[in-house]
This record gives structure tokens, C-alpha cells and sequence, in this order.
């Protein structure tokens, strides 16, 4: 999927401009072929938080765009 192999290694950003980490894998619906959300991971703000990964779940509506960088359409707080 091209769009998968464009999209793995991105940085996520949230609206502050606090970086959340790194693009791992994507969840997509093959059914109806949606992007359904990312897995991040790998040098943000929620290292060692999530899974027992170190990965967070961001579902697809909460992204603002996919440019140079994944960037989230709210802030991210670390509790």
C-alpha cells in the first residue's frame, strides 16, 4: 500500500508543536478503505506511556493534515 510507505517514519506533531513521536503503522479499514488511525511511537512526548510498546493509538479524525509532518488538530498532554 503506497500510502502506507508514505505516511510510516513521519513525525506527529500536535497544534503547540509538541512532537508526540513517530509514525509506526496504520490501522486501515480494507473493507470500506479508510485510514481508521496511526500507531506512534518512538521519541515523542509519550515514551514509555501506552502499551508496553511505548505506542499510542491516534485515531484518523483527529489529524489536521499530512505534510512534511503528521500534525494533530488539538494539543496532547502527557498525564
Amino acid at each position: 500500500m503506497k500510502v502506507k510507505e508514505e505516511i510510516i517514519g513521519k513525525e506527529v506533531v500536535d497544534i503547540s508543536g509538541n512532537v508526540i513521536g513517530r509514525v509506526k503503522d496504520l490501522d486501515v479499514n480494507f473493507e470500506n478503505q479508510t485510514l481508521e488511525s496511526f500507531v506512534v511511537g518512538d521519541g515523542g512526548i509519550f515514551d514509555n506511556l501506552g502499551s508496553s510498546k511505548g505506542e499510542i493509538i491516534i485515531p484518523y479524525h483527529k489529524i489536521k493534515i499530512i505534510g512534511d509532518k503528521v500534525l494533530l488538530n488539538n494539543e496532547i498532554h502527557k498525564q
